[in-house]
């Protein structure tokens, strides 16, 4: 009992530093603190460590991710896009998705670099390249002397929107113009196209004989195939010197359709000549025109190409031209959608309407199956067959025969359904309270966790593969397993005394980047460009198809390497809960599934964005503040 009361004291004193330790740890004072007299609107963590903030006067800053410090401010650089209105007719607000930052898995220095592209398809129209790490602009189409008209409101460069942006395979940016030179006599028609290396912004040539109305083409020599509206040409990408051209036959018309096949070795042109269209097949490696043939239609018709043949669709026929002659091999009825390879003898998928999937054969144009499926959209090309959704978000798989491999009862239960590959060859579905892994090479689908139950009732919103492992999370609760359906370790953390609202608010911030990527490939993959060119989705269905019948290729190679480039690099994710001294966050190590690091916020609706690779947060305290953790 002495020796007790001897101690005590001490003891007393142990605890009171192990306390004030413990209470130091979770409260600990933020890494830096940036504070903006007008308002922080947003933040965006780059790859390079730089933190983008846009405040409320529609102002972009650099910070030091690591420092805190403000590197630079620019004011001017969103004036416009106060202007913008989305479809809707109302104002566009201020957001992360203005400025898009490059990157490259080859080079980092690349993300030194961000691009601000938009527009609103009418009055605004802006493209501007800044190096995020000195603030300064690398380039801007007035910049690089691109001509300046003035119609309506302020001057503004010329240039072709969808023609002009940063080719990644040259790590330049090009800027593209074609249009009527109204100050010259006679008013002619006029191109100017310029290529900008990135890292100096300087132009490396330029030239007044060809223009781009879409983003050009890098061909497998590493030159460039431009399509524009009266001139279109292969490029030398090193001096900007035609290799060769092919021009419109009346300066008066416009080619009016395009297409090239997955090879890029012949590409298709409609244009009118005289008084009639003309479909022409160009030699895209040589530029001779391999044949020329009429074609009476009134509209400009879809072209798709293929290396048999290239499909016209005009208002009233659906014709197949042979690659070798442009003779019409078959004509069949008036179908519409994007028209898919299914290669080898299995035939030509067309979409109609969002209600039927019909297989052509590619001989006769007969019919050779059709599924009737409301709302049915080509998901994927697979081993073995077509990966298609329902208009209830439902997945299911057709067979190259026609038959239903699994669909109906068996499919994968949308809406809601969360996805994730680790590879080409196979992919991880979440849906309806159950994981199910999928062999993209033989189409067996089998059901790898029965069920899952996350606490507090929440449902999963987020499914990703880090690398190491599969992560399905909610707002509090986290699953891991390997693709086998090994659990790893399954944790819940106890959500703080909020809202529900609130709740979802803050995970919507912390799954935005994925859900906004997706959005974007979707909205890119399915759009149809000028000239009706569809290429940027079915080229991906081409893709797809030459992968799995050739998994062994280098083609494939390719292929996977391109797709394992993309993988996840976030190794950490973070929990809003009581950590103990407050509410704060939680740092988990997704392919563990441990805490590596608590922190008080005593903010039951924190708005912060993250670095996942290295474990920082970037908190938003106040309206006019932005404050960095590393934990």
């Amino acid at each position: 009992m002495k020796k007790l009361t001897q101690n005590t004291p001490k003891f007393f004193l142990f605890m009171l530093l192990a306390w004030a330790t413990g209470l130091e740890s979770y409260a600990q004072e933020p890494a830096w603190k940036l504070s903006l007299e007008k308002g922080v609107e947003w933040t965006k963590y780059t790859p390079n460590k730089i933190l983008l903030v846009g405040s409320s006067d529609w102002g972009l800053h650099g910070v030091d991710a690591s420092s805190g410090q403000l590197l630079w401010s620019n004011v001017d650089l969103y004036n416009s896009a106060k202007a913008l209105k989305g479809p809707d007719g109302k104002k566009v607000g201020y957001t992360a998705d203005l400025i898009q930052v490059l990157e490259d898995p080859n080079d980092p220095k690349v993300s030194d670099f961000a691009m601000v592209k938009y527009t609103d398809n009418i009055m605004v129209k802006n493209f501007v390249v800044i190096n995020i790490r000195t603030g300064e602009l690398v380039i801007n189409p007035k910049m690089a002397g691109m001509p300046v008209v003035k119609i309506i409101g302020p001057e503004q460069a010329t240039f072709n929107y969808d023609g002009s942006g940063y080719i990644s395979e040259l790590k330049g940016v090009l800027l593209t113009a074609s249009f009527v030179d109204m100050y010259k006599a006679g008013k002619p028609y006029a191109q100017i196209t310029k290529f900008i290396d990135l890292e100096s912004g300087k132009v490396a040539w330029e030239s007044d004989q060809f223009s781009s109305i879409f983003l050009p083409i890098v061909t497998s020599d590493n030159n460039l195939l431009f399509i524009g509206e009266k001139t279109s040409a292969k490029i030398n990408a090193k001096t900007g010197e035609p290799v060769w051209t092919f021009e419109v036959a009346d300066k008066k018309n416009n080619f009016e359709a395009f297409d090239a096949n997955i090879r890029l070795t012949e590409g298709y042109f409609y244009q009118k000549k005289g008084n009639q269209g003309v479909v022409s097949a160009v030699e895209l490696t040589s530029g001779k025109v391999l044949w020329e043939k009429p074609l009476s239609t009134k509209d400009a018709p879809m072209l798709k190409a293929e290396n048999f043949g290239v499909i016209v669709a005009d208002e009233k026929n659906f014709t197949l031209m042979e690659a070798e002659s442009g003779n019409t091999k078959w004509t069949a009825k008036k179908l519409s959608g994007i028209v898919v390879d299914l290669g080898r003898d299995r035939g030509i998928a067309v979409g109609e309407k969002g209600k039927y999937l019909t297989v052509l054969d590619k001989n006769t144009g007969a019919e050779k199956w059709s599924q009737k499926i409301k709302g049915i959209q080509i998901d994927q090309m697979t081993g073995a067959g077509i990966m298609y959704q329902n208009e209830e978000g439902s997945i299911g798989l057709i067979d190259f025969d026609g038959n239903l491999k699994w669909g109906n009862k068996d499919m994968i239960k949308g809406p809601g359904i969360l996805r994730a590959k680790s590879a080409l060859d196979s992919e991880i579905f979440y849906a309806d309270g159950k994981v199910f892994h999928v062999n993209l090479v033989n189409g067996e689908k089998k059901e790898i966790i029965g069920k899952v139950d996350f606490n507090e009732k929440e449902t999963p919103d987020n499914l990703e593969f880090t690398g190491s492992n599969f992560v399905l999370s909610s707002s509090q609760n986290m699953l891991g397993f390997d693709e086998s359906g090994r659990v790893q370790f399954q944790q819940h953390w106890a959500s703080p005394k909020i809202s529900l609202a609130g709740r979802i608010a803050m995970r919507t911030m912390q799954v935005a980047m994925v859900a906004m990527a997706a959005a974007n490939a979707y909205a890119e993959g399915a759009s149809t460009g000028p000239m009706g060119y569809q290429s940027m989705a079915s080229r991906q269905y081409g893709i797809q198809r030459e992968f799995f019948e050739d998994m062994s290729g280098a083609f494939g190679q390719v292929a996977n390497q391109r797709f394992k480039a993309s993988s996840s690099k976030g190794i950490y994710s973070f929990v809003l809960t009581d950590v103990g001294g407050g509410v704060g966050l939680v740092k988990v190590d997704k392919v563990s599934g441990k805490e590596t690091g608590k922190i008080v916020l005593n903010d039951k609706e924190p708005v912060y964005d993250t670095d996942p690779e290295n474990g920082m947060i970037f908190y938003k305290p106040t309206k006019k503040e932005v404050y960095g953790y590393v934990f």
